[in-house]
C-alpha cells in the first residue's frame, strides 16, 4: 500500500483516499489522479502532456480541462492559505512544492513542527537565484543591507538568503520595523519599534543576543531609519556573533555596513528580440504570474512574448510593478493592458489584499517613499519630473532649483539618489529618474504645494541645447539583460 504524507495530509493512492487530519477530503477522479502524479514526483516540473496523459490515458481533452482540475485540486489543499502546494512554471507545466514523505504501510501521525521565525514565501522568486546563492555565500557576522528601490524585491530575497544560512546559527530573528500591529514586543522589537529609544532599552537588545551566535532580518528600516542604525550598531559593536541582515530603500550610514545593491531584473530593450519565456527575468515572472490568474492568456506565443516585452519594459523591471500589471491581465487582456501602462498609477492599483499597504497598489508603494522625503527634497523631486531622459546637475539646478539655496539643492539630490529615487551618475556624471518614479513625480508637480506660484516650467530642449548635451531625451534608461547587483565590501573597524 502507498502513502503519502505531506502537511496535514494523507494520501493512500491505492484506496484513492485523501485526508486532512483524519478527515476525508473529497476529491474528483480526475482531480485524485493529478495529485496522485505530481505528488508522487515533489518538486519536479510535470508538463501539461504528462498530467493530461495521467488523468485521461485514453482520451484527448483540451487544456482548459487540466486547468480546472489544477484549480479544484488548489482550493482543496491550500485552503485560503498563502503558501501553494501546486505552483504554475511558466511555459513548462506544474510542480508540487510541499515536501512529500513515504509512509509505505503506516499511519499518519501528526507532529509538532519547529515554529519557524522567518516569514513563508508567498511565491517563487524568479529571476535571483544565483544572486542570492552568492550574497548568502559572502554574508558573514557584522552588518549587511540590501538597498534598492521600493517594490524591487528586498524582502523576498532577504528571506530567502536567511533560509540558506539559518542552520548555521542558533538563534535567527526577523523584526518588520515597519509593521507595529503585533502584540507582545521582545527586547530586541522594543528596541527598533516602542516608545522612546533610552540607553537601557538598547542594552536590554544588546543583552538578549549574548552567549550565542544569532542571525537577525531588519526588515523595512528606511521607515525608522535613524533608529534602526543605532540600534544594529550597537548590536554588532558589542556582539561579534550577531549577523544582521536588513533591508531598506536607503543605507543604514553606520561603521562596517556591507551595501548590497540590489537592482530590477532583466527586461529587453526596444525592439529587442524575445525567443521565450526565459530569456529575461522580467518576462519570466510575468508569465508565471499571469498563468496563477489567466491562464487561458498564451505568453508562449510569439505574440504574447510580443506584448510581454513590452509590459516589462514599461515597468523598468520592477518586479511589484510586474506582479501588479500581471494580476490585470484577466480584466484587460495583454493587449488592452500595454496601452493602459500609459498611464501606470491608475493601471497598477491591484495587489495582494494580505500584502503590507504600501506593496498593494503602485501609488502606494511610491506614497511610502514620498512621505519619508523632507519638503525641499519633495519639491525637487517633484520638479526633476520635467526632464525625459538624463539631465546634469547644472541642467536640474538651472530648471527647476528656482527660489532653492544651490547647496540645499545639492543636498536634496544627493538625498533621492541616496533613498533609491534617483538613478544617479549613469553616463559620466548624469541622472535620471526611473520611469515610474517620473510619473509619480509628474503627478506632483501638479499639486500647487509643490510647484510653488513662482515656478515656471521652462523647456527641457533649450536647457540640453545651451549645456551642449547631446544624449538623446527619450532614451530608455532601464537594466541591461546582463546587468548585476553590485556588492560593496566596507572594511569593518578593528
Amino acid at each position: 500500500m502507498t502513502m503519502l504524507q505531506f502537511g496535514d495530509f494523507e494520501m493512500d493512492i491505492q484506496s484513492r483516499s485523501l485526508k486532512r487530519c483524519g478527515r476525508e477530503v473529497r476529491l474528483g477522479s480526475r482531480a485524485f489522479d493529478l495529485l496522485a502524479a505530481m505528488a508522487s514526483r515533489s518538486g519536479e516540473v510535470l508538463s501539461k502532456t504528462e498530467l493530461m496523459e495521467a488523468a485521461w490515458p485514453e482520451t484527448h481533452v483540451e487544456e482548459s480541462s487540466l486547468r480546472v482540475n489544477i484549480v479544484a485540486l488548489r482550493k482543496a489543499l491550500d485552503d485560503g492559505t498563502p503558501s501553494k502546494m501546486i505552483e504554475n512554471v511558466a511555459g513548462r507545466g506544474y510542480t508540487f512544492t510541499a515536501p512529500v514523505q513515504k509512509l509505505g504501510g503506516q499511519r499518519y501521525q501528526p507532529t509538532v513542527m519547529k515554529t519557524d521565525p522567518l516569514p513563508g514565501a508567498y511565491s517563487r522568486l524568479i529571476g535571483r537565484n544565483q544572486l542570492v546563492d552568492r550574497w548568502a555565500s559572502e554574508t558573514d557576522f557584522g552588518i549587511s543591507t540590501i538597498v534598492g528601490q521600493g517594490g524591487i524585491g528586498k524582502t523576498c530575497v532577504a528571506i530567502q538568503i536567511a533560509r540558506q544560512i539559518q542552520d548555521a546559527y542558533e538563534a535567527v530573528y526577523y523584526v518588520d520595523i515597519s509593521d507595529s500591529t503585533h502584540g507582545p514586543l521582545s527586547p530586541l522589537s522594543t528596541a527598533l519599534k516602542a516608545g522612546e529609544l533610552t540607553p537601557d532599552i538598547i542594552q536590554k537588545a544588546v543583552d538578549c543576543l549574548i552567549g550565542k551566535t544569532v542571525l537577525i532580518v531588519l526588515d523595512g528600516c528606511e521607515s525608522s531609519i535613524d533608529r534602526a542604525a543605532v540600534v544594529a550598531e550597537a548590536i554588532a559593536y558589542r556582539n561579534p556573533n550577531v549577523a544582521i541582515l536588513a533591508t531598506s530603500r536607503e543605507p543604514l550610514g553606520i561603521m562596517g555596513e556591507n551595501l548590497l545593491h540590489l537592482s530590477g531584473l532583466t527586461i529587453p530593450s526596444d525592439n529587442q528580440h524575445v525567443p521565450d519565456i526565459t530569456s529575461f527575468s522580467g518576462i519570466e515572472l510575468f508569465a508565471d504570474r499571469v498563468s496563477l490568474v489567466a491562464e487561458e492568456f498564451a505568453i508562449e506565443s510569439t505574440r504574447g512574448l510580443e506584448l510581454a516585452a513590452e509590459i516589462v519594459r514599461k515597468t523598468g523591471g520592477n518586479p511589484l510593478a510586474i506582479e501588479l500589471a500581471a494580476s490585470r491581465v484577466a480584466d484587460l487582456g495583454l493587449e488592452n493592458l500595454v496601452s493602459s501602462l500609459d498611464s501606470p498609477l491608475r493601471a497598477l492599483r491591484r495587489g495582494n489584499r494580505t500584502s503590507h499597504p504600501r506593496q498593494q497598489t503602485l501609488r502606494a508603494n511610491l506614497d511610502w517613499s514620498f512621505d519619508l522625503l523632507d519638503g525641499t527634497m519633495q519639491t525637487v523631486f517633484a520638479r526633476l519630473s520635467v526632464f525625459e531622459g538624463e539631465f546634469t546637475r547644472d541642467m536640474a539646478l538651472e530648471l527647476t532649483g528656482c527660489e532653492i539655496a544651490p547647496d540645499q539643492f545639492g543636498e536634496a539630490i544627493d538625498g533621492l539618489v541616496v533613498k533609491s529615487l534617483l538613478f544617479g551618475q549613469l553616463n559620466s556624471g548624469t541622472y535620471a529618474l526611473p520611469r515610474l518614479v517620473r510619473e509619480y513625480a509628474k503627478e506632483k508637480l501638479g499639486s500647487s504645494a509643490i510647484s510653488g506660484a513662482g515656478f515656471e516650467v521652462a523647456s527641457a530642449a533649450s536647457v540640453r541645447r545651451d549645456k551642449g548635451y547631446q544624449h538623446p531625451i527619450n532614451a530608455a534608461i532601464v537594466p541591461s539583460r546582463t546587468s548585476q547587483a553590485v556588492f560593496t565590501p566596507v572594511v569593518r573597524a578593528a
